[in-house]
């Protein structure tokens, strides 16, 4: 006579599949911009440079856009004009969205105010292009000495 095995065996299991992701902040500048003055009393416009931002805080981020000081002669640093900083939203994606906190600031190196900075936030995951404008404050024109005028602009992000 025959003798029956009885197998038990498991029918269904489980496998669990995790993927970690880091929070990841970063602010990325474009390229090094220049512009030849125009030899007018009008304000010299550089073109709008985009900032490249992206935040996975699920709170959102704030970054900001600041000068390290006015414009000043390379060659001679008595020589200075005021900086002008716009900040405005080219484009975003995520579920988060970014506004303008700070729009426009300007320095004036005549009565000490040397930096001027401009920010935006986010009220959750997102990435962003923010475009930055920079003027050059002429004032009169001839007031100042020929050369190369330089001011340096930091971005900065943080989670919120």
């Amino acid at each position: 006579m025959g003798v029956v095995a009885r197998v038990d065996a498991a029918t269904t299991d489980t496998q669990k599949f995790t993927a970690n992701v880091a929070v990841n902040m970063s602010v990325t500048a474009p390229s090094d911009a220049v512009l030849t003055h125009d030899e007018t009393d009008a304000n010299q416009a550089f073109t709008a440079q985009p900032w490249s931002v992206i935040g996975n805080s699920q709170n959102g981020v704030s970054v900001s856009f600041a000068t390290n000081g006015p414009f000043v002669n390379t060659a001679d640093a008595t020589f200075k004009r005021d900086a002008k900083l716009g900040l405005s939203i080219n484009s975003q994606t995520g579920p988060g969205a970014f506004t303008v906190s700070q729009a426009t600031a300007q320095t004036d190196y005549a009565n000490s105010v040397n930096v001027a900075t401009v920010s935006a936030v986010s009220d959750g995951v997102s990435n962003a292009t923010l475009d930055l404008s920079v003027e050059f404050i002429t004032g009169t024109f001839g007031t100042f000495a020929a050369g190369t005028y330089e001011t340096i602009v930091t971005g900065t992000i943080t989670a919120l």
